[in-house]
């Protein structure tokens, strides 16, 4: 009986007001479920619009260079990336139903490792394809007055050099560190049973 009332004096002093309740646990869920739908639903519907933008652009000015229609190649098969990886991203959250909290913390480890394959590999190659694509696009409209084309062209160097070494590396931390916080939280919680 001493191991009974042992257990029940470590059972009514635990404190637990650091834990999140259940329905607050499912809240935040949602949430981050709607937040990051929400957001894979704008990245796809803004690829898909700089892909018609493209294509609507190369059939309205007629382009006589071959380069303008590789640069439009290019940058069509960057949006093409961009769709497809936020296609796939947006099926993963939106088939993501009810589920226990290690299926959960499993959900959550995979979208880690998909982070940051997106962030080494995918979102390299869907840049750089869109980079060269722009020089190659860019070419027929500024190779005529070669000031503007070197104006042209620094200013499409340090836009992608701020895109690439700045805004990427920012918006990667800062979506790591949320998806850390929340799987910290859900550890707790599950450590907690």
């Amino acid at each position: 009986m001493d191991n009974l009332n042992e257990l029940k004096a470590i059972w009514l002093n635990v404190k637990t007001t650091s834990l999140l309740s259940s329905n607050e646990m499912v809240t935040i869920i949602k949430n981050n479920k709607n937040t990051t739908l929400r957001r894979l639903i704008f990245l796809v519907l803004g690829a898909f619009a700089m892909i018609v933008l493209v294509i609507f652009a190369s059939a309205v000015y007629n382009f006589k260079f071959i380069s303008s229609k590789i640069g439009e190649a290019l940058i069509v098969f960057s949006g093409l990336i961009l769709m497809t990886t936020n296609l796939n991203s947006l099926n993963r959250f939106y088939k993501l139903k009810v589920c226990s909290n290690k299926q959960y913390i499993s959900f959550l480890e995979k979208t880690q490792v998909r982070q940051l394959f997106y962030f080494k590999y995918t979102q390299v190659a869907g840049l750089a394809f869109s980079f060269i694509g722009l020089v190659f696009y860019l070419y027929e409209l500024v190779y005529q007055n070669q000031l503007i084309m070197l104006i042209s062209y620094l200013l499409l160097l340090l836009y992608f050099s701020v895109v690439f070494f700045y805004l990427r590396p920012k918006s990667y931390k800062k979506g790591i560190v949320k998806l850390n916080l929340e799987l910290e939280k859900v550890r707790r919680i599950s450590q907690q049973f």
